[in-house]
């Protein structure tokens, strides 16, 4: 079979950059130093393209693993919103302790600012969006724009300030107290993040909960009612601090959902979070 076709583009064609550098760091051994890698999901045609949101993906395991690959199926979704996506290695337990991944995290933010242009970013516009660890370290993110000592890097001229935080069931009040009451969590992942015999100072600075006020970006918040690792009260906690600020904070009980299950990235989910990205740039323009 022989035939002609006339195909008019009607859906953007996209493309992925990965293992692009965006941060250089002192690896497990101080004396030597790693690039940390981003991947990069944007428009092929940028030349003239208007600019758009982006969402910063930011992987979890246990603070343990990371890996900036395995969700970028998942997050094709978003890329066809209109959205440049970009999701990072950062520093894991076994190359350093908190706050080295939130550093890590900030500096990527920053990155993406110096670098919008090129990728057809809205720098006023950058979403952090986590799951369990990253979760975490999302929420971190969104709420320590001021905090000077987890600014380190390049680019500090540049805020790290970011326009929303979509949290996936992440650990944001790593209190002592807080733990103790709700349990659930292993105790060797906080040993994981905070360092073996923590204290409870270093606990209450890795809790985002700390460090809400009421400039904070608007959050939204998913967590399953059946999460056997990071109890549902750590969501409620998040939520409850942000209302008293009267931060806009939309939360989310995810009915019989586990940890890190699938339901998490159903189009229904997709949709709530597409709606609230589109929320709250048009609430900015």
């Amino acid at each position: 079979m022989k035939k002609e076709l006339t195909i008019k583009p009607v859906q953007e064609v996209l493309s992925m950059a990965s293992g692009i550098s965006y941060s250089c760091v002192s690896d497990w051994y101080e004396s030597t130093f790693r690039n940390l890698k981003m991947n990069l999901i944007f428009p092929k045609h940028r030349e003239g393209h208007a600019k758009q949101p982006a969402i910063l993906w930011l992987c979890g395991g246990s603070f343990c693993v990371v890996n900036e690959d395995v969700w970028l199926p998942e997050m094709m979704d978003f890329a066809r919103e209109g959205y440049t996506i970009a999701s990072i290695e950062y520093r894991t337990s076994n190359k350093a302790n908190f706050p080295a991944a939130l550093v890590d995290a900030k500096s990527a933010v920053r990155f993406l600012k110096a670098h919008a242009e090129q990728f057809c970013i809205d720098p006023d516009h950058i979403f952090v969006m986590g799951e369990s660890a990253g979760g975490t370290l999302a929420s971190l993110v969104g709420v320590t724009e001021n905090v000077e000592e987890f600014e380190q890097g390049d680019n500090l001229s540049i805020s790290s300030s970011v326009a929303g935080v979509i949290d996936f069931y992440g650990l944001t009040d790593l209190s002592i107290i807080s733990l103790d009451r709700y349990g659930a969590l292993p105790y060797w992942i906080l040993e994981a993040f905070l360092g073996v015999n923590y204290s409870q100072d270093i606990a209450k600075k890795a809790s985002a909960v700390n460090y809400i006020n009421h400039d904070v970006p608007p959050f939204l918040i998913l967590h399953g009612d059946e999460d056997p690792v990071v109890p549902l009260q750590q969501s409620e906690i998040l939520y409850e601090e942000l209302q008293k600020n009267n931060v806009d904070a939309s939360f989310y009980i995810v009915k019989g959902a586990g940890h890190g299950e699938d339901q998490f990235y159903q189009p229904e989910v997709k949709n709530l979070i597409n709606q609230f990205i589109k929320k709250v740039v048009n609430k900015k323009v």
